[in-house]
Parts: C-alpha cells; structure tokens; sequence
C-alpha cells in the first residue's frame, strides 16, 4: 500500500517540471547549400575547389567550397575525405588520416607537398591511388603541373603507372586512375587505304 502514494508523489513531482506540451509540431528548416561553378566567388561559399576521391578504382571528382582557392586549402578538403552523402553514393578515399602539408610552388608549376612516416606506410593498390588523389587535386589547381613528395624536406619515391619515382608527378604518370572521360583514349582504328 506504501507503493501508492510514492508512486502518486513521483508522478506530482514529474508533473510539476514545468515543460509544457506543444499543441502543434514546429516547422523547423535548414538551408539548402549554394553549390557554384568551379572558381565562381559567392558571398556564401567563395571560391569552389575540385578534390579527387576513389570510387572502385579510379579517381572521381567532388567539388567543395573554401576561402581561398591555393594548395592548403586543396589539401585540407582532401584529407577530411568524402562526405557521408558521397560515401552511400560510393567515393572513399585511400589516403590514411595524416597531414598533408603544401609547400611554396617552385618556379615551373612545381608544388611541393610534405608528407607524413604514415602517408608512405599506405600499403597495395592504395598507394598509387593516394598519390594520384593529391596529384589531380592540386594539378587542378592554376599554377600546379606537377607535384613533388617530401618526407623531412627529403623527396620521397611514390608509385606511378610507370613504377617508382622520386621525381615531381603529374596526370599522366596516373592515368591508369584517371577519372571517368579523363582517361587514355582508346587507339584509333587504321584508316582503310584506298584501293
């Protein structure tokens, strides 16, 4: 009989919150993002930047929004990876979660990007596909045609189509990755000769 009138206080006590209930749902809304052209200033957004992801086993496009439009900012787009509308539709990214870092171009179009011990541990076909998402996201960018890896200040040797290399990179030594429309072009046919 005890439990009653305990149960009773409780149910006061819970009562006497003070939240009362709503009498309709409210209408909440979110923003709809502005997505721009690729290099197109909005108030919003600023410039828009194209970083590279994997989807099976090739590089894919996404395009992001930024501040500035320079090499960190690529770098930085590119290591918080695909966005999680992106990976249900199927981009990844084979970079290891490390730092990136964008060093002063070079004269010749030449970026140079420090890396991390981690970022040249990525093992298998992982590799090439990591390098080659730094190598399209920066080449994508005005003033970079190629891009040199550096571990310490000490160029370090990445995988390419071609085999290995210490020396700067650029699309073509991953063109075996390359996105879809970007690739080789298949051979021509021989014309027929006339008889």
């Amino acid at each position: 009989m005890r439990a009653v009138p305990a149960l009773l206080c409780a149910l006061l006590l819970l009562a006497g919150c003070g939240v009362e209930p709503q009498g309709s749902p409210e209408v909440l809304t979110i923003p709809v993002p502005e997505v721009s052209a690729a290099g197109e200033r909005t108030e919003a957004n600023g410039p828009a930047l194209t970083v590279y992801f994997v989807q099976g086993t090739t590089l894919a496009a996404a395009e992001r929004a930024t501040q500035i439009a320079d090499a960190p900012s690529a770098l930085e787009l590119l290591s918080q990876g695909p966005t999680r509308v992106e990976v249900i539709g199927g981009l990844r990214t084979a970079l290891a979660p490390q730092s990136l870092l964008a060093d002063e171009g070079v004269p010749g179009g030449i970026t140079s990007v420090s890396v991390t011990r981690e970022f040249t541990g990525i093992t298998g076909g992982n590799q090439l596909l990591a390098v080659a998402q730094v190598v399209w996201t920066l080449t994508d960018l005005p003033g970079t045609t190629q891009v040199r890896f550096l571990v310490e200040g000490v160029p370090v040797e990445v995988p390419t189509d071609s085999g290995l290399t210490d020396q700067p990179v650029d699309r073509d030594h991953f063109r075996s990755v390359a996105p879809a429309g970007d690739g080789p072009s298949s051979p021509q046919p021989p014309a027929e000769e006339a008889d």
